[in-house]
């Protein structure tokens, strides 16, 4: 809807802009926008995605404006959320706005079948004009503007405003008063309505209030119905005007068939000549003398009927989701792990000076102020029983921040990568020298016990909520640039994640390692994620997730 959102936006611009140009050519733009706004959401289901390598280096588009499909699997997709232990999860707001939608569409389209019955009504109490005087007007009109059929003429007993209907068999309806009406007077009206029958607008007409239907929600599209139905009625004014009709005396006849019919509310399926609220404007354009009265040729038309199909169809394919395709989406995952013992809670290790050193005198090592996030296992790790010590080496700036973190001796599978997440999430009080904040290299031994893990586990899962069914589970708002194409291998990574209540990941751990470029990668790829935050009762909580990460060769 983001794309038909900035077509609509466009065209209120454009048109705001093209005072000087005709009625016709500013109602075949409108028409144009509105069809292309109304066409593409349908476009892009039913075309190939398309991504563009411009569009695979720029940046990303926003998920929660992009096309509304909830939990819906995306093949081939690049990165894949799992929200885990599911308890039956739904997204709450699909669960009503699809409903929601649907109530509001049939609403709008039982509001058309009841003007639809409306003028049922009138067709079946109306009569066949058979005045002689009428008949000739309107076949002269009608061979002036090349209609090859001359419509039905019918005369209403009720004070109805002159209107025209259908498209195999055209009708036009006058009042009973018509027959009273000056020569000058028919010829204006009928020329009035054979224009709206020679320029399909009761088609165009029908349209516009279907799409309006579908998208009852989108304020752009009535507004662009309104705009369209105003220049609809200003062009066929001009077409009366170019059949010789005097612009004062057609104005003042059009006020006293307003005032005579004594109804606005006239049915919605016809092309009505005249209703009281666009009426001043309207005036206003017959009396302008220098105003471009200009038709539309066919060609013209259809040039920017292809122009626009040509512009549709590829925005409907196009996609711009940076380096990735995204999927949100729940799924059962495996029972958690049950430990039969937990270890005595961890302390955080301690920090030595750069390869084992002693420190100097007057200097203070850093020190670990906050042990948030302690060494989580990887599956392979725990599968394969692996313990030991991973050290590390790193550099604690003077404001306690830590950069160029990496691994001095590991013990592999996926271990080495978790210390490092461990470690870029603890934080540091920073070394001193000379009584003053300074930065430092240091190391640090990350110890592996599979006696501890239960209690790690409890500690890295923070109280995070459980996704289920009085959880709203969060959805994607900001993707990451970092791409995760050119691997020689290609593969998957798995993330432990913890959502937190503003929205932001917080990578615990690596459950299936990649080596450790690609684990690096995929970290660095998810920490620049945003989500909106899970709600329950109205109130955001943290949630823990799964990520893959797949990497393409």
């Amino acid at each position: 809807m983001i794309v038909s959102t900035l077509i609509l936006l466009a065209a209120h611009a454009i048109v705001h802009r093209l005072r000087a140009r005709s009625a016709a050519e500013r109602h075949l733009l409108w028409a144009t926008s509105l069809a292309a706004a109304a066409t593409l959401p349908l476009l892009a289901l039913l075309f190939p995605r398309w991504e563009p390598e411009w569009a695979r280096l720029g940046d990303d588009w926003p998920a929660a404006l992009a096309v509304w499909t909830p939990w819906a699997p995306a093949q081939g997709a690049d990165v894949v959320v799992r929200a885990t232990g599911v308890e039956a999860a739904s997204w709450q707001a699909a669960r009503w706005l699809l409903p929601m939608w649907v109530a509001g569409t049939c609403v709008a389209l039982l509001l058309m079948a009841r003007d639809v019955a409306r003028l049922i009504r009138l067709v079946r109490d109306a009569d066949l004009l058979s005045d002689r005087r009428c008949a000739a007007l309107c076949r002269t009109a009608a061979r002036r503007l090349g209609l090859s059929r001359v419509p039905v003429l019918l005369v209403s007993r009720h004070a109805v405003m002159p209107m025209t209907w259908g498209l195999r068999r055209p009708c036009i309806m006058l009042p009973a008063s018509a027959l009273d009406w000056s020569t000058e007077r028919v010829r204006a009206v009928l020329t009035h309505e054979l224009a709206h029958v020679a320029r399909a607008d009761w088609l165009t007409h029908l349209i516009a209030q279907l799409a309006c239907a579908v998208y009852w929600f989108h304020p752009l599209f009535w507004s662009a119905e309104r705009a369209l139905g105003r220049e609809t009625e200003l062009a066929a004014d001009d077409e009366a005007l170019g059949a010789g009709v005097e612009p004062s005396q057609y104005a003042a006849d059009m006020l006293e068939i307003v005032r005579a019919s004594g109804a606005d509310d006239l049915s919605r399926p016809a092309m009505a000549m005249a209703r009281t609220k666009p009426l001043e404007r309207r005036i206003a354009a017959l009396l302008q003398p220098a105003a471009n009265r200009a038709r539309v040729s066919r060609r013209s038309a259809v040039m920017t009927a292809a122009v626009s199909v040509a512009v549709v169809v590829p925005l409907a394919t196009l996609t711009a989701s940076g380096a990735l395709d995204v999927d949100v989406r729940t799924v059962a995952v495996p029972a958690a792990i049950q430990f039969t013992s937990a270890g005595p809670a961890p302390a955080a290790p301690m920090v030595r000076g750069r390869e084992g050193a002693p420190p100097r005198r007057l200097v203070v090592l850093p020190e670990i102020e906050e042990y948030t996030t302690p060494p989580l296992y990887s599956d392979e790790a725990r599968r394969r029983g692996v313990e030991g010590i991973v050290t590390l080496a790193f550099h604690v700036d003077a404001s306690g921040g830590v950069s160029r973190a990496r691994v001095l001796r590991g013990l592999g599978s996926g271990l080495d990568q978790n210390a490092l997440v461990a470690l870029r999430q603890w934080r540091f009080r920073p070394g001193r020298h000379d009584g003053v904040p300074a930065a430092m290299d240091a190391e640090v031994d990350v110890e592996f016990n599979l006696r501890s893990e239960g209690v790690n586990e409890l500690i890295a899962n923070d109280m995070a909520t459980l996704v289920g069914p009085d959880v709203t589970p969060p959805r994607v708002v900001r993707t990451s640039r970092v791409s995760l194409r050119g691997f020689d291998t290609p593969g998957v990574v798995v993330l432990d994640v913890v959502l937190q209540q503003d929205g932001a990941p917080r990578v615990v751990r690596i459950l299936r390692s990649l080596g450790p470029e690609a684990d690096e990668r995929a970290v660095r790829h998810f920490e620049q994620w945003h989500f909106t935050p899970a709600m329950k009762g109205g109130v955001p909580v943290k949630v823990r997730m799964n990520a893959e990460v797949r990497f393409r060769g």
